[in-house]
C-alpha cells in the first residue's frame, strides 16, 4: 500500500490498512509521520500495530532459510516425527510424547534456530517413511543434515549409511571401517545418537 497525500486528518489514519503500511514501511514519510503521530494517542491502533510488527518478525522467521521444519503423521509404531534445515532431514523419531515436546527438544537442539510446523518440505520424507512401513522401500533418496553432529559421529553415521539393508555389522567392524579399530563402544555411543534413524 502507497499513500500520497499529505493531508491526512485522524479519521483518515486511523484504519488497519495504514497501520499495516506503517509496520512494513511502505509509507511515504509525511504519511508515516501522520500515521505515527496517531499511533501515540490511538491505544486501539497503536496495539493493532504491536500485534502486526509480533506477526510480520514471526512470518520473517518462519520464511528464513535458517528455520527446523517439522511434520507428524501416524505410522504403524505409533506417531512419527520428522524435521529438516534446508539442507535436508535433522530428525526422525516416534521417541516424543506429544507436539509440544518435539518442539522443545527440536528447539534445544537448534538453539536460536525458529522450529516451525511446516508438513510441505517434508511430504516426500513422509511418502518414502510410509513405503518402507509398507515394505515396499529397503532404501530411501533423502538428503540428511547432520551437520549439527560432531565429525567423527558423522564420519560413523556416514559408513554405517552403506551397510547393505538387512545386514548387520558388529561395531568393531564400523570402527575398523573408520580407520579407529579401538573405537567400538564410541561407535556405538555415535549410533546410539543417530538423528535420522531408519533413513
Amino acid at each position: 500500500m502507497t499513500v500520497r497525500s499529505s493531508k491526512l486528518t485522524a479519521t483518515d489514519v486511523c484504519t488497519e490498512d495504514h497501520v499495516i503500511a506503517y509496520v512494513s514501511g511502505e509509507l511515504q514519510e509525511d504519511v508515516e509521520l501522520a500515521v505515527a503521530e496517531h499511533l501515540g494517542e490511538c491505544v486501539e491502533c497503536c496495539d493493532q500495530a504491536a500485534e502486526f510488527r509480533a506477526l510480520d518478525i514471526t512470518l520473517a522467521a518462519c520464511c528464513a532459510e535458517s528455520a527446523i521444519r517439522w511434520h507428524a503423521f501416524d505410522t504403524p509404531f505409533g506417531r512419527m516425527y520428522v524435521a529438516a534445515s534446508d539442507a535436508g532431514l535433522v530428525r526422525v523419531t516416534w521417541s516424543q510424547r506429544n507436539d509440544e515436546e518435539f518442539v522443545v527438544r527440536m528447539e534445544d537442539r537448534f538453539s536460536g534456530r525458529p522450529v516451525v510446523r511446516d508438513p510441505e518440505p517434508l511430504i516426500e520424507a513422509e511418502r518414502q517413511l510410509r513405503e518402507y512401513f509398507a515394505g515396499e522401500r529397503s532404501s530411501f533418496d533423502l538428503e540428511v543434515d547432520v551437520s549439527a553432529l560432531s565429525e567423527f559421529e558423522q564420519e560413523v553415521l556416514a559408513e554405517a549409511g552403506r551397510i547393505g539393508f538387512g545386514k548387520v555389522v558388529p561395531y568393531s567392524e564400523l570402527a575398523r571401517r573408520i580407520g579407529k579399530p579401538k573405537a567400538a563402544r564410541a561407535v556405538g555411543n555415535a549410533l546410539g545418537k543417530n538423528p535420522v534413524p531408519i533413513v
